[in-house]
């Protein structure tokens, strides 16, 4: 109000100050003196008119907003305890029971049940976290949304979080990929309960092998000693797919060289080599990998094993060849003339030893051209074998 009077009072005076302008046209009076005075008159106002401003603000002094009242948050814990007592903490009770009812809902989908924990605990925090308890131990609620409830516990309780997932990890009615999260969570907080759960799914025939393999992977982080024993186990079981095995073997040589070899010696030296000679093949690359010694030993047995088939021989005695053994070159001269042998693997024996040659540098890619473009007198066909072929049947 202070303000607006003095606000008003120096228009006011501004109005007074510039009446004389009309006056001053009408009588003609000399406009030097006229207007002359009308810009001290002005200056003087305005100076006038801030003076008593001040004045007026310097004895009301500065105002002072009034205190806002602070609400307390929904589902700030602190505020139902010690706010007034006007339904709050009840009111917030009943919103919490209502909304762990939901999550408990099967009608609900579960994608949306799992979000909604998520929001909730951010929300309620350590409060809310403990009451879904029930939903995390509940058989009958979905997998994944009792694996998402007892991976919120685990930040507030993690006796109760760590039973939870225990039970979702052992339970055989439960999901394989669900088991080997709910194992994985478990050993950042339970190593041996987390090692008991891993190992379980490893040795399991009815879980899938890639969980078996993870969870394999994943003991290494709890027990390495246990990891090893999985590894072995899983490289040496019958009814696991042979790549699978040569890999585990392949990892079981970081911890144990003479448990990895003997899987992969299982391997070179079984039906499933002779069922598929890629395999054989592949086992004694890996077998050379983690021992030179013993890979070039694998080679020499698929090469002169007349159970393997022609193309694995070929290609066994092929890479002998290269890796600087003798009985690579011999062998291969043998397949080459060999009785009994159909052409098409003769001819493939003899194209590899003429690469063997090349890459050796005892003969001249040049020297093997004749005339005809022929090879020292062999048909052009034996060049352009390109590759060894597929088995048409047993050897």
């Amino acid at each position: 109000m202070a303000n607006a009077d003095a606000m008003g009072l120096w228009t006011l005076r501004f109005s007074s100050v510039l009446a004389p302008v009309p006056v001053v046209e009408l009588l003609e009076v000399n406009r030097f003196w006229g207007y002359g005075l009308l810009g001290p008159a002005i200056a003087a106002t305005w100076a006038t008119g801030l003076w008593q401003r001040r004045r007026q603000l310097a004895r009301l002094g500065p105002a002072e907003a009034p205190d806002r009242e602070v609400r307390p948050g929904f589902w700030d814990a602190a505020a139902a305890v010690d706010g007034p007592v006007d339904g709050h903490a009840e009111r917030r009770d009943r919103a919490m029971t209502n909304l762990v009812s939901s999550i408990k809902d099967e009608t609900v989908d579960a994608d949306v049940r799992v979000q909604l924990i998520q929001d909730l605990v951010d929300l309620g925090g350590e409060d809310m976290a403990l009451r879904l308890a029930p939903v995390a131990v509940a058989s009958e609620v979905d997998v994944e949304v009792r694996l998402e409830a007892a991976e919120h516990m685990s930040r507030f309780n993690l006796g109760e979080a760590t039973a939870a997932l225990e039970a979702i990890a052992t339970d055989a009615a439960v999901g394989d990929k669900y088991r080997l999260d709910a194992a994985s969570a478990l050993a950042d907080s339970a190593a041996r309960p987390a090692a008991i759960a891993l190992m379980q799914l490893v040795t399991d025939d009815g879980v899938s092998e890639y969980v078996r393999h993870s969870a394999a992977n994943a003991l290494r982080r709890v027990n390495r000693p246990a990891a090893a024993m999985a590894l072995r186990h899983l490289a040496n079981a019958p009814l696991v797919t042979s790549r699978l095995r040569i890999i585990c073997a392949e990892q079981l040589a970081d911890d144990n060289l003479d448990d990895a070899r003997d899987a992969l010696w299982r391997l070179v030296k079984g039906v499933e080599a002779v069922m598929d000679h890629h395999l054989g093949i592949d086992a004694a690359e890996a077998m050379h990998v983690i021992d030179p010694e013993a890979g070039v030993e694998a080679y020499s047995v698929l090469a002169v094993d007349s159970c393997f088939h022609w193309s694995g021989r070929i290609e066994a005695a092929y890479r002998l060849g290269r890796l600087g053994v003798g009985d690579g070159f011999d062998l291969l001269s043998d397949f080459a003339c060999a009785e009994g042998v159909d052409d098409v693997y003769g001819l493939a024996a003899l194209d590899r030893l003429f690469q063997l040659e090349i890459e050796s540098g005892t003969l001249d890619a040049e020297e093997l051209r004749g005339p005809d473009g022929g090879v020292d007198g062999v048909d052009r066909q034996v060049v352009e074998v390109a590759a060894v072929p597929e088995p048409v049947g047993a050897a």
